[in-house]
């Protein structure tokens, strides 16, 4: 029998799945994936509603080492936006995540945020707050330049939400859930879709051949 393939996911809401309708979010999708590929996986989802950066280092990550993953996907820092917990602190906390994920030999997929700017609740925030779209967009930009960095260390890879967000959501498409925050049922499946491919090189899985290639 072959080995369990451990998976533990951090995060926030978004690794709850608020906003899906009940069908989880993307950890759930990329979980159901690897079993769907014949990977004996197995999940522990630590994603916590409402948390920010800090709440990840201080309460989950020294859990999800101990477990001794194969796999870990981070999708942290949409909190600690919000919140205006400021770029410094946040990549401070990143990087005190990834030394603890880091000695624990995982792989470890993270996302960086989408374009929240882009956001229906990024109008809201303009009336609530006096911030711009664009100052959201900035924001992120800013965070994710941090995100970047985790990109460096081994067995780290970082996946891109950012840029096809940016082009996806000029226009209606579904991708945010009622609230206008947190991604539907659709953005989760994008977000899975997006993450999958490096999902299949820490998990081991083949590629396939790009398109167009032919056989001969």
């Amino acid at each position: 029998m072959a080995s369990l393939f451990r998976y533990v996911a951090l995060g926030d809401s978004s690794g709850v799945g608020v906003g899906s309708g009940n069908d989880g979010g993307y950890p759930e999708r990329l979980y159901r994936r690897l079993k769907a590929h014949g990977v004996p996986a197995g999940i522990l989802n630590l994603a916590q509603s409402g948390a920010q950066s800090r709440d990840v280092l201080r309460l989950h990550v020294q859990r999800a080492a101990e477990k001794q993953p194969a796999l870990v996907t981070v999708g942290i820092g949409a909190n600690d936006l919000w919140r205006l917990v400021s770029a410094e602190e946040f990549s401070d906390n990143l990087q005190a995540i990834a030394e603890v994920l880091q000695r624990s030999g995982a792989r470890v997929v993270v996302s960086n945020l989408v374009d929240l700017g882009r956001a229906p609740a990024a109008k809201m925030a303009q009336s609530w707050l006096g911030i711009t779209p664009q100052m959201i967009t900035e924001r992120v930009l800013l965070f994710n330049a941090r995100i970047a960095k985790l990109g460096e260390r081994p067995g780290f890879e970082v996946v891109d939400l950012f840029g096809p967000s940016h082009a996806e959501l000029s226009g209606p498409t579904g991708y945010f859930s009622g609230d206008g925050f947190h991604p539907s049922a659709h953005g989760y499946d994008r977000w899975a879709e997006l993450a999958w491919p490096a999902v299949q090189r820490a998990s081991g899985l083949p590629l396939p051949a790009p398109a167009g290639r032919g056989s001969g």
